[in-house]
């Protein structure tokens, strides 16, 4: 059970606009510069190495002019010095020459060979000092002769990443007389260069600008939401309190919100609603639990009503103008509201409806399956809170009650523009007949209402008595106690 209460806890929390607001905002921002930063950062980085290739490539062509040039004297052994040179130098980590079968040149006298052939002389001498002999291999090597082009290669998925140029060197008509005319690619020259710096900067400007972005986001949630809050949840919850303080009855709580949008001219309508509830709320102290509920039934309010069958009953308290003769009014009144204050309590409390005071007279009208019962156990009860408050009066007060029960009209009665919800009928005046001889402290009911309850009551049974307004005489009982 506590596990459900804290999940319906959370829940709430999560559905409530405290967790929503600043929830919504966050995602928004979130997603919003997320995308703004990411574009951005993805085009500065595609930048830098971009950037980076092509200073590559600027970097290549001198190296390439330099060999193309080198080579085109003959000076071969100032080529290899300028490999190493372009190596030691930031231009380039790798430079190397490869003839068009992938072998390094200078690694052995194979070159010689075919030139002094071709010459038909011992033009070059052969050498004995040779390079590293190294082999090149696979397509990127082969495109690069077999289409005398360019071919760039970039090496990214590995720890060091590097971008590899394979540029072909042309058997131009200078060369051909010492090299031969049966090949247009004397040879391919393989420059490799770093590209670890540029991804370096790269990810350093990625990590920069994230740390940035959640720094940008944090902030602006929380301007955004202390404004929001500060604006619009902060009064949503005032007013939320303030509502929920009608709803439990308390209708002097107001909204006090100083701002002129359209949450401070909300506010003014609920403060103008809490006015007309709590006229409302004191008018219905006036009118009967019946006419309230009929009010949240209808809504359309005529005149008219309807043939039920009821139990009513009357109390009076006895000679109680003789009782308020010589004492000071206030307390008479005080006494007066006390005694009517604790009938109306206990009327309610079994089920019954104030219709009506008349001075110091209640009706009280009663209905459903045990409405004879609980008028007569009202009335018991009348009885013994009214001997209870006699011990500590110096005059007591008595009460007289009557309970008739029959078929009466009730409904909307009056004009237009004074109804009254009420019941009518010669049962109820019976009712009213019996409250009046009734003697002190003292319940009468008719024989209609003992017939519904003969088995649950002891009573004093008497004689018919005449009635005013009744033809027949009325046989009455008087209550002794309910079973």
């Amino acid at each position: 059970r506590s596990f459900v209460l804290k999940n319906r806890e959370k829940f709430t929390f999560m559905n409530s606009i405290t967790f929503k607001i600043p929830f919504i905002v966050l995602i928004v921002l979130l997603l919003g510069i997320g995308f703004v930063v990411t574009y951005y950062l993805k085009s500065q980085n595609s930048t830098i190495i971009m950037t980076k290739e092509s200073e590559i490539r600027q970097e290549a062509e001198i190296i390439y002019t330099s060999i193309k040039n080198n080579m085109l004297a003959g000076e071969a052994p100032i080529a290899v010095s300028l490999f190493r040179d372009f190596e030691k130098s930031s231009l380039a980590a790798n430079v190397g020459l490869y003839r068009a079968d992938g072998i390094s040149a200078f690694s052995d006298n194979k070159t010689i060979e075919v030139v002094n052939r071709i010459l038909g002389k011992s033009r070059f001498p052969e050498k004995n000092k040779f390079t590293e002999k190294l082999v090149v291999t696979g397509a990127d090597f082969t495109e690069s002769v077999k289409n005398v082009s360019d071919v760039f290669v970039k090496n990214t998925d590995k720890e060091k990443k590097s971008i590899v140029i394979y540029k072909p060197l042309l058997n131009q008509p200078k060369c051909s007389k010492c090299h031969g005319v049966d090949h247009v690619v004397r040879g391919v020259i393989r420059i490799s260069s770093p590209l670890d710096e540029a991804y370096r900067k790269a990810k350093s400007n990625t990590v920069f600008s994230v740390i940035l972005y959640s720094i940008v986001v944090l902030v602006l949630t929380g301007i955004i939401i202390f404004f929001l809050k500060k604006t619009v949840i902060t009064p949503i919850l005032s007013v939320r309190r303030v509502v929920k303080s009608v709803g439990q009855g308390d209708f002097d709580t107001k909204i006090m919100i100083n701002r002129q949008d359209e949450i401070s001219e909300l506010s003014r309508e609920i403060n103008s609603m809490i006015d007309g509830l709590r006229e409302k709320f004191r008018l219905s102290k006036f009118v009967s639990k019946s006419t309230l509920e009929h009010v949240k039934k209808d809504d359309d309010i005529t005149l008219g009503g309807e043939k039920k069958e009821l139990t009513v009953l009357f109390t009076d308290i006895r000679d109680f103008t003789k009782y308020s003769e010589n004492k000071d009014p206030a307390l008479v009144l005080e006494m007066l509201n006390r005694i009517m204050n604790l009938q109306a309590e206990i009327i309610t409390s079994y089920g019954g409806d104030i219709d009506k005071f008349v001075g110091d007279e209640i009706m009280a009208v009663f209905e459903g399956d045990d409405m004879v019962y609980n008028a007569l156990s009202a009335a018991e009860k009348i009885k013994k809170e009214i001997k209870e408050i006699n011990k500590d009066q110096e005059m007591p007060v008595y009460v007289g009650m009557g309970v008739n029960t029959g078929e009466m009209i009730s409904g909307n009665m009056g004009s237009q523009e004074r109804i009254d919800r009420t019941v009518i009928g010669d049962s109820v005046n019976l009712g009213a007949r019996l409250c009046s001889i009734a003697g002190n402290n003292t319940i009468i009911l008719s024989e209609f209402s003992y017939e519904y309850v003969r088995e649950r009551v002891s009573v004093v049974e008497h004689g018919a008595v005449s009635v005013k307004g009744k033809e027949n005489k009325v046989k009455i009982y008087t209550l002794k106690n309910t079973l």
